[in-house]
């Protein structure tokens, strides 16, 4: 189908859909003549539910995509910390053998100087 005809179906469709609804119970030979002019085929109908659907599976699978990878993420950040904190931990602690060895030998160099 080409897209002159197409854009006709959609002005036939919104044609359609903006027949007014009688207020009261009377309808006019008008009004019905109108909406049997403009009634949507169900082939269209069922073709756009399909083409719903699959774009609905499609925005679902996005989202589960981009759910996997800010998983994967999570993971390796929280990786990259552990990581970090290990080697912060064992770099404080070299710092504090280093600090407390130059203590004793500040201390010993202390009473030696004191006798």
């Amino acid at each position: 189908m080409n897209i002159e005809a197409e854009i006709r179906e959609l002005k036939l469709r919104m044609a359609a859909l903006e027949v007014d609804v009688p207020h009261g119970a009377r309808t006019t030979r008008r009004r019905a003549r109108s909406r049997r002019r403009h009634m949507i085929p169900a082939h269209n109908c069922t073709r756009h539910e399909n083409d719903r659907d699959a774009l609905h599976r499609e925005v679902n699978d996005g989202f589960t995509a981009l759910n996997v990878e800010i998983v994967g993420i999570r993971r390796q950040e929280s990786d990259h910390f552990a990581c970090a904190t290990s080697t912060a931990w064992a770099h404080y602690e070299s710092l504090h053998r280093a600090l407390t060895d130059l203590t004793h030998l500040v201390e010993r160099l202390m009473k030696h100087l004191d006798a």
